[in-house]
């Protein structure tokens, strides 16, 4: 594995490590926490031009042409003392942190930014430009729990190589300078991205839990589904039957998807089920139903 170099970006006051060609910056990471010579403070990222084993969700691969991209991974230190309930948060904090950074971008291009439960960021509902992953890492002070953030961001790719009619990029929706100088438009979404990832982290970890720091209502405000039927159906069944459908009624103070059933009962659907499991997770129509109380 190639050592990963110091370096700085405006606007990142975390410290930022570079590695030119890495199989993940998830494993960069997870290496840089296990050597104790190397400071590894709340928020340090590592960022790389291209990935041979990137990962996606379920373990897929996840690969981009170099430099066209934000791939980055950033380790998170949070205090032992934060309930286990408000750990699920840490990735619905950063996938809001990447959606109003690129928000900034693309709303005055007329696309709206959205997510998608529970860790793509979409464009006008229908186009992944972003997808994240995270994993519990063993934390060098007994004091602190460590968590790895892996996301990436497209940017400077062109349409014709994108590698399905659902992935996009931001200069694919029209930004230009995308297209012209991806780096720089990386670094410029990383140092947003940190920020926002910060105050939702800080404000997690002051109130104890999502509901009093704001989370779960900014959340559910970015999530389309919320108000809508969805079906929940295992890719593995050849009759495509779903395994669960019904209303999608909201999040849990966990992160979970709450389900309502037409038989009336709830489900708590959790991200580790969906992620592990693939379930996908599709509308079952466009009619929006008026959201049930929980």
């Amino acid at each position: 594995m190639q050592a990963p170099t110091r370096m700085s970006i405006d606007a990142v006051r975390a410290p930022v490590y570079y590695v030119d060609n890495t199989p993940s910056t998830l494993d960069v990471a997870a290496s840089l926490l296990a050597d104790t010579t190397i400071p590894t403070p709340h928020l340090t990222t590592i960022i790389a031009d291209r990935q041979s084993a990137g990962r996606g969700r379920l373990g897929r691969s996840w690969v981009t042409p170099p430099g066209q991209a934000l791939l980055a991974s950033t380790i998170v230190s949070l205090p032992v003392s934060l309930p286990a309930d408000a750990l699920g948060w840490i990735v619905h904090a950063c996938a809001l942190s990447v959606r109003e950074a690129l928000a900034t971008r693309l709303e005055p291009l007329g696309h709206a930014v959205s997510l998608k439960w529970p860790n793509d960021v979409l464009v006008d509902g229908a186009r992944k430009i972003c997808g994240i992953l995270a994993q519990l890492a063993p934390a060098s002070s007994p004091f602190t729990t460590a968590a790895i953030l892996g996301y990436g961001v497209n940017i400077g790719q062109e349409r014709a190589i994108l590698p399905t009619a659902q992935a996009t990029s931001l200069a694919a929706e029209g930004d230009q300078r995308a297209g012209e100088d991806p780096t720089g438009v990386a670094h410029e979404l990383l140092g947003q991205i940190l920020a926002g990832l910060d105050q939702r982290i800080s404000s997690l970890v002051r109130h104890g839990d999502a509901i009093s720091a704001g989370l779960l209502a900014e959340a559910e405000a970015a999530l389309p589904l919320i108000g809508t039927r969805i079906a929940l159906a295992s890719p593995t069944d050849a009759s495509g039957t779903p395994a669960l459908e019904g209303l999608a009624l909201g999040l849990a103070p966990t992160g979970a998807l709450l389900l309502r059933t037409d038989d009336g009962h709830s489900h708590r659907i959790d991200a580790g089920d969906v992620l592990t499991t693939g379930i996908p997770l599709t509308p079952v129509h466009d009619t929006k139903e008026k959201r049930a109380n929980n």
